[in-house]
Parts: C-alpha cells; sequence; structure tokens
C-alpha cells in the first residue's frame, strides 16, 4: 500500500477488514485536510480490495495461552517492539490486533502485508487467555531453528564481532533466554546457539524478554556433538564456571572465533560440556556470594570476552 494510502488509512482511524461509509469524519474526528476527496475515494477502492483478498479470522486469537503454537508452527508477538522487529525481519506475519486508543503511528511507516484489527483491551484479554499490556498483539509463522554451521555465509549484523558467540546450555527460564538474548545482541555477538533443555527463543514470553532480538539475531540449535565439531574446526570455547580450574575473566585471552559457553543458573554445565571448552572462567565477586543471576553473569562475560572493552561500544 503506498505511503500516503497508509497514513490514511491510519490517521481516520480506519481497519483492515473495515468499510467507513462516513466520507467526511470517523467516530467525531475529521479527515486531515490534507488528504483530498479523491485520496480518501481511492483510499476506500485499496481498502475494498484489501478486505477481498486478506480475510481475517479472530478465532485464530482464541485461548493462545492453552494452545501450543510451536506444534502449530506459530509464534505470538507481542507488543509494538517486538512486532517491528518480525516487520523488519522479513517475518510472515499472519494478523494482528490492536487495543481501542492504541498508538496506530508506527504502522504508518511500515509495508503492512497482514489484516489488522481493533478490538477493545478486555475482549482482547479474553479472547486470548492471558492479561495482556501491550497495545497490539500478532501471530506470526515462527522461524525454522538450524544448526550452526561454522562457514555459513549471509549478511554480518551492523556493529557484531563476526568471530564471538554465545551457546546457552539447558537455560529452562524463557525470560532468562530472551534476556540473554537482548544481551548478546546489544554486546555484539555474532549469533546465539542453543543447545538440550533450553527454553523455546520463539515462545512469547522469550521474545518479549528478547525486545524482539530473537527475530534478528542469528539463533542457532546446537548439541554436544556440534560443540566438539566446531571446537575441533578451531573455535575457542570457554565455559562459564565456578570450578577451582576457572580463570577470572580478565586473565583469559580468547582466540577468535570464540564461543561462550553458560549453562543453568543452579546446575551449571555438564562435565562432558565442560571438557569440550579450551577453559573455564569466572567473575570475580564479594567474598561470600557465589553467584550471579544467569542473565547478569553472561552479559558481563559477553562484554569482557567479546572485546566491547577494547573496542569501545558507543553509547545507545
Amino acid at each position: 500500500m503506498p505511503q500516503k494510502l497508509r497514513r490514511i488509512f491510519l490517521e481516520t482511524g480506519h481497519d483492515m477488514g473495515k468499510i467507513v461509509s462516513n466520507a467526511s469524519s470517523v467516530r467525531g474526528r475529521k479527515y486531515p485536510s490534507k488528504f483530498s476527496s479523491s485520496h480518501i475515494a481511492f483510499a476506500r477502492t485499496r481498502l475494498l480490495l484489501y478486505t477481498t483478498v486478506m480475510e481475517f479470522d479472530l478465532g485464530q486469537f482464541s485461548e493462545l495461552k492453552d494452545k501450543d503454537v510451536s506444534r502449530m508452527g506459530l509464534m505470538i508477538l507481542e507488543g509494538r517492539i517486538v512486532i517491528e522487529k518480525a516487520i523488519a525481519g522479513d517475518i510472515e506475519i499472519l494478523g494482528l490486533i490492536r487495543s481501542e486508543g492504541s498508538d496506530e503511528d508506527w504502522l504508518a511507516t511500515r509495508e503492512v502485508k497482514f489484516p489488522v484489527k481493533r478490538v477493545d483491551h478486555a475482549e482482547i484479554c479474553r479472547i486470548a487467555g492471558f492479561h495482556f499490556h501491550h497495545g497490539s498483539i500478532a501471530i506470526a509463522k515462527r522461524p525454522e531453528l538450524k544448526p550452526f554451521a561454522a562457514n555459513e555465509g549471509g549478511p554480518r549484523r551492523p556493529g557484531a564481532h563476526e568471530d564471538s558467540y554465545l551457546c546457552l546450555w539447558n537455560v529452562t527460564d524463557p525470560s532468562n533466554v530472551g534476556a540473554l538474548i537482548r544481551s548478546a545482541a546489544g554486546l555484539g555477538a555474532a549469533g546465539v546457539l542453543l543447545g538440550p533443555g533450553c527454553a523455546d527463543p520463539y515462545y512469547r514470553k522469550a521474545l518479549r524478554a528478547s525486545m524482539g532480538n530473537a527475530l534478528s539475531l542469528p539463533l542457532h540449535a546446537s548439541d554436544a556433538a556440534a560443540l566438539s565439531s566446531l571446537a575441533r574446526d578451531g573455535f575457542d570455547l570457554a565455559a562459564a564456571t565456578l570450578s577451582p580450574a576457572a580463570l577470572p575473566l580478565s586473565e583469559y585471552a580468547p582466540k577468535r572465533p570464540f564461543i561462550l559457553v553458560v549453562g543453568n543458573e543452579g546446575y551449571g554445565l555438564p562435565a562432558d560440556i565442560v571438557d569440550i571448552c579450551r577453559g573455564e572462567v569466572y567473575i570475580p565477586m564479594t567474598p561470600g556470594i557465589d553467584s550471579l543471576n544467569v542473565v547478569v553473569a553472561g552479559g558481563i562475560c559477553m562484554y569482557e570476552l567479546f572485546g566491547n572493552r577494547a573496542k569501545g561500544f558507543r553509547r545507545p
């Protein structure tokens, strides 16, 4: 849809799938004077074409809390930031509902290729089956989580250290997985490897905690055999542990390409995974405190070992 038509569509409060018959106003709001009657008429014609080919099934949002959407090949996107990341990443969105009175301006700059419907906020919560705080919620097709290939090509993510990766092992909490992905994106990781036992990175809570970065940062499936293969191929792996053999972060000199391996917050890393790694690292702390939250610890380790201190990132 052309930019001018999208602005008419959003600024007048139209929804896809809904034709407004009143040519002069929508819910008491006048059409902006900058739009001529011909623009409005043409927008209505385009809107009619959209409603003809883009049927909106509100039932697809029914009882989302109780559905295993991953088995359906889908994921739930909550809030503007996550949805914008999905659009920017060319994720196929099947439909979007937004609360009455929610901010619509962010959609005006996007090429909307999916049906949109405005619904009362309480009704959204009732349909979805969970309390929803954000202005918009969408359903999209989930990306495929593929194994990591050491020689894979593709465009380099802006600002990333192309030779530094984070590997998560048995990190079971979706919010922790999402927050670690967000931290990895912010601290320059080229990608994240997800080992056995990790929470689904495309679960709605993980997506929300990642601020949508799970849809822009390359994610890969991994296992012990894959890590062993990467170690043989020249990757330097360091395990975050509390072992007496671990070195303080400042004393470990990563070789490139480099993978930081972080384990379960309660149980740490299995011995066989630690054995694959060239070395072990720990964060020196105040006496009497044995560990940090896995998200905090992972962030500190990435900042130190990914070269951020030496390269000097700019302020956000």
